[in-house]
């Protein structure tokens, strides 16, 4: 039997994403069209790109829809006055495709203005829920239980 594991993301992205980087980001939410180049992960090494956050059914995994959206987050301009892109999802991901979930994330979450608490990864196979807190070095995968194991990723 395989694990899946459960992913929901809540992250504000910084109003000036370049075009290239929202129309890849929109597309692999299920939003758009597929941009001509794919810079999210490693494709060579996963294989054809696929749109890894797209939602829009139940999930055969855990209870509740897989779900994506991303919009401007009209209600959150920065002291520049530029408007945030808000990013919303909840993926179910087979245990074979975390590796590309892991890139894809990594490169969201360079983009992100949101620090501290950005969402959680679960695992079907043994119910552990895991935090992902961003700070503006890297983001942590944290243990919900203070005993648990710690992934720290780091910007290079």
């Amino acid at each position: 039997m395989s694990d899946y594991y459960d992913l929901f993301l809540a992250v504000d992205l910084r109003p000036d994403l370049p075009e290239a980087f929202l129309r890849e980001l929109s597309w692999l939410a299920g939003q758009s069209d597929p941009p001509p180049a794919f810079e999210s992960a490693d494709w060579a090494l996963w294989g054809d790109p696929w749109q890894v956050l797209a939602g829009g059914e139940a999930s055969h995994s855990f209870d509740g829809a897989d779900t994506s959206l991303l919009v401007r987050a009209e209600n959150g301009q920065d002291a520049d006055g530029g408007v945030p892109w808000a990013l919303t999802a909840r993926v179910c991901i087979h245990e074979d495709e975390f590796g590309v979930l892991m890139e894809v994330l990594e490169w969201v979450l360079r983009e992100a203005v949101t620090e501290g608490w950005a969402g959680f990864l679960r695992d079907s196979g043994t119910e552990e829920v895991q935090h992902i807190v961003r700070s503006r070095a890297g983001f942590d995968i944290v243990n919900m239980r203070a005993a648990g194991r710690q992934i720290q990723v780091s910007w290079a």
